[in-house]
């Protein structure tokens, strides 16, 4: 799923720091830690189906890796290229069964999501259990790491 900052599933996926242009500049997200980080995996899902870079690197940390579900590790980077040319489109992706265990400023997210891919001309549709990890820095959550397997057909 959150595999171009989706499963990037992406995931998934973005420097969240809301470190925009003083014209686009948002107000941090007000709620619980479990409502904003709620709310993060519902934006950072449209935002790939989007391909909106600005929301993206609101949310992933530059340092952000997945191990994606062909086991490969993959840099925020790679993602944000692999999602800007194409290689990864994900026309739908839909994030529930939602799971946020916060620890301090930590915290961690379960989910499942459900897109409508392709990557590299395969067809990568499906449902992904991801797990997500949040740190708070300077009072703003951004995404720093996230795990995605493919689940599979019964």
């Amino acid at each position: 799923m959150k595999r171009t900052l989706s499963l990037a599933a992406v995931a998934l996926a973005a420097a969240f720091v809301f470190g925009q242009s003083p014209a686009k500049a948002q107000k941090p997200p007000s709620g619980t830690p479990e409502q904003i980080l709620t709310q993060m995996e519902q934006d950072w899902a449209m935002a790939i189906v989007k391909k909106d870079m600005a929301t993206l690197d609101r949310i992933v940390a530059p340092e952000w890796m997945i191990s994606t579900p062909e086991g490969e590790l993959q840099t925020k980077a790679q993602n944000d290229a692999d999602l800007k040319s194409g290689a990864y489109n994900c026309e739908s992706m839909k994030v529930d069964e939602l799971k946020v265990s916060v620890f301090g400023d930590s915290a961690v997210v379960f989910g499942l999501g459900t897109e409508k891919s392709t990557y590299n001309g395969q067809d990568s549709s499906g449902q992904y259990r991801f797990t997500d990890v949040f740190v708070k820095r300077n009072g703003v959550w951004m995404a720093v790491a996230t795990h995605a397997s493919k689940v599979a057909k019964h």
